[in-house]
């Protein structure tokens, strides 16, 4: 059912509670003054109700994900990587070699590190990119919002990534050392 017109809601009000139909003269300056009264009334009202909530859909914010992987890429495992490997055990906390042979387990054993298309038809993070996330934030303690700016990985995908990497990691590194 559509709410009533401000014009008809005027009229209605003015009629139910202010007009006493005994044909005053001073019926038009009345009305007016009624009609102010009321136009504020529906103001205040309008003011005071609650904002619709959009319903069936999500904020999207578009993020380069291609671009933060060539970036990270780059930095780290490219031939000849912008950062050093001294660099490298300093932010990561561990060697190189592990960290890639740990990135390899957990993709060969757990599906949610493989690299896959949403629901968009993009592909999604790489295998690096959720165990670099993980690795960030356990090793320095951040919050989840940290890797926006540099992996473009929203929070989320870094909770997630965190949850799969702890759960999966035990066990992977279980048979790695024993």
């Amino acid at each position: 059912m559509d709410s009533p017109s401000s014009s008809s809601m005027l009229n209605y009000c003015y009629h139910e509670f202010f007009a006493d139909g005994d044909g005053s003269t001073d019926e038009e300056v009345e009305q007016e003054a009624v009609t102010g009264a009321c136009k504020l009334a529906m103001r205040y009202a309008e003011h005071c109700r609650r904002p619709q909530a959009k319903k069936g859909k999500r904020g999207y914010i578009e993020r380069d994900r291609r671009g933060a992987h060539d970036r990270l890429m780059k930095d780290y495992f490219d031939e000849e990587p912008t950062y050093s490997n001294e660099m490298f055990r300093r932010r990561f906390r561990m060697s190189k070699r592990l960290f890639l042979r740990i990135v390899h387990d957990l993709e060969a054993n757990y599906d949610f590190f493989k690299q896959k298309a949403d629901a968009r038809g993009e592909l999604g993070f790489t295998g690096i990119q959720k165990c670099t996330s993980a690795l960030r934030i356990l090793a320095y303690g951040n919050t989840t919002d940290i890797n926006d700016e540099y992996l473009k990985m929203g929070e989320k995908t870094t909770r997630d990534s965190l949850e799969h990497f702890c759960r999966g990691k035990i066990p992977i590194l279980y048979n790695l050392f024993f």
